[in-house]
């Protein structure tokens, strides 16, 4: 009997270890581009992490194929995980000889891809667990998606909004364009951080709704138990 359960116990032990080196690894990622955009690196740093970063890729491509082929729908999880796959095709390294892609704009879009290396294992990762409530996943990548639009924008406006005098200035905009308030004291001028803001803006939008919809369901589950209370209390003993 235990014998059988050896094999089992190993497995899931395994899952549980290869789900947190890829979190690692995603947070990592994150990590880095964040410091890349807001603090650039040394020239023989950058070509250091480069090469930590087409090794990533090279983890995160494996990861992306192994389970297309592990699919009963293959079509269906390439419509669903094409960013993931986007995402972690090393471009920055592979264009870097190129004279074209050292102009300004490609250069800086391309960056923007690395922060979504990891997108489909984290998706795999918060849908697993079924007894997350919707709320707290969405919360989850709200908390994410705030994070890569506020360095999406200080990649774009950077030297080019005259707003903008650092990193905190982007993120008091990102909260107020995420929570709809929109003070209109600093706000984007490129089309890049334009593109970032209606993100935020309909990330937003949807978790206001979701709020709203778990309010709703709290009062109606409180009322309901006050009504069984009372019932009960009516009923002759």
């Amino acid at each position: 009997m235990d014998n059988n359960l050896t094999p089992k116990r190993s497995k899931i032990n395994f899952k549980k270890w290869y789900d947190f080196i890829m979190l690692f690894l995603i947070i990592y990622v994150l990590g880095q581009l964040a410091i890349e955009i807001i603090v650039p690196f040394r020239e023989s740093t950058s070509l250091i992490l480069s090469r930590i970063d087409f090794t990533i890729c090279i983890i995160f491509l494996t990861d992306w194929f192994y389970f297309l082929f592990k699919s009963e729908s293959k079509k269906l999880y390439i419509k669903k995980n094409w960013i993931g796959l986007l995402a972690s095709i090393p471009f920055t390294q592979i264009l870097r000889p190129l004279r074209f892609f050292r102009l300004f704009r490609i250069a800086k879009s391309f960056r923007l891809l690395k922060g979504l290396r990891g997108a489909s294992p984290l998706f795999r990762f918060l849908l697993k667990n079924k007894s997350r409530s919707a709320l707290s996943i969405y919360l989850f990548l709200t908390t994410i998606i705030y994070s890569y639009c506020s360095l999406g924008m200080y990649n774009f406006e950077k030297g080019i909004n005259e707003s903008i005098n650092g990193f905190p200035d982007v993120l008091w905009m990102s909260f107020t364009t995420l929570t709809s308030v929109g003070y209109g004291d600093i706000y984007p001028v490129t089309g890049g951080g334009r593109i970032m803001a209606a993100i935020l803006v309909i990330t937003g939008m949807g978790l206001f709704s979701l709020l709203t919809a778990e309010f709703a369901t709290l009062i109606l589950s409180f009322t309901k138990t006050g009504n069984e209370n009372k019932t009960l209390e009516e009923i002759p003993k």
